[in-house]
């Protein structure tokens, strides 16, 4: 990337320069800027944004090389501002969806691609389990984590029977509906000011709605309580049958803890596991309740 002094010198005068959030922020006498190399083509993704009516994007200065946006700033808590996120993301979705034919060797690829994931993550988790069990003094993070280790298999046990049912659908689907992904959702992407706009659009890409929730969930499960955020955008923007399995199959992978020789770090990576699995479970559990209640309902 060019020295960051010489990228406004035909622009404006620069009064100094930030990094922020993995942004650089460039102060001048005329505003703030965020100034990233450019990836991509962002008019061609803007003006299809325009065209749906959907605006809340940061606008784009022409360079050749860079992406060159309008610093703007919030100062609003991170509850309330990832509800008015939410429903930002609601209004993406409704305003971009479209519907297309199924690809069946896609669905296929990515059923397979899913099984061997989860077969790798059984076999990882067996492999820790065996090697921790054969020690005569566990460490505290290996305690941590074979004290939790049935909850693991159950979350990849959930995860398997949901992908299974989703595979089972699509099978005999026709068609399906996809909506633009912003694909990379979190508080730190999203400002709340005067104009509420998502930034950093660089994974954009039409797929299944359900992949900008679950990355939103993963990038921020610590610091939020997404129970009350997924209500509300399951009111806006409802979930079909197999979208919701194929969002809690995603949801219950869970990812490797990979232990190193650090025990302050294995008990850090092992507790945030443990937080993930027990805010994913309050997540669903309201959903997962009345399933249950009208699964009861089939048999009376």
């Amino acid at each position: 990337m060019k020295m960051i002094n010489t990228i406004f010198k035909d622009i404006d005068h620069i009064k100094s320069y930030s990094f922020n959030n993995g942004e650089n922020i460039i102060k001048t006498n005329n505003g703030q800027y965020i100034v990233k190399e450019k990836i991509g083509n962002k008019k061609e993704l803007y003006s299809y944004l325009r065209n749906r009516n959907f605006t809340n994007f940061l606008d784009l200065k022409n360079d050749d090389v860079y992406e060159i946006y309008p610093y703007k700033e919030d100062n609003i808590n991170k509850p309330d501002k990832a509800i008015d996120l939410v429903y930002i993301l609601c209004m993406l979705h409704i305003k971009t969806t479209t519907y297309k034919e199924i690809n069946l060797d896609r669905i296929k690829e990515v059923y397979e691609s899913f099984n061997t994931e989860l077969n790798d993550l059984y076999n990882y988790y067996y492999n820790i389990q065996d090697y921790i069990e054969s020690k005569v003094y566990m460490a505290p993070a290996e305690y941590l984590l074979i004290r939790n280790i049935s909850t693991i298999y159950e979350m990849l046990n959930i995860s398997k029977k949901n992908i299974d049912k989703w595979y089972k659908i699509k099978e005999k689907q026709n068609k399906e509906r996809v909506v633009l992904l912003h694909n990379n959702i979190s508080i730190n992407n999203f400002i709340d000011a005067e104009e509420k706009v998502l930034k950093n659009w660089d994974s954009s890409t039409k797929d299944w709605v359900v992949y900008d929730f679950y990355n939103f969930y993963r990038n921020d499960y610590k610091y939020l309580e997404f129970s009350s955020l997924f209500e509300i955008y399951q009111k806006k923007y409802k979930y079909t049958e197999e979208e919701y399995l194929l969002f809690k199959a995603l949801v219950f992978k869970i990812w490797k803890v990979k232990l190193n020789s650090s025990n302050y770090d294995n008990c850090v990576k092992v507790n945030d596991l443990i937080i993930y699995i027990e805010k994913t479970k309050k997540l669903l559990s309201k959903n997962n309740q009345k399933e249950q209640e009208t699964n009861k309902d089939k048999f009376k």
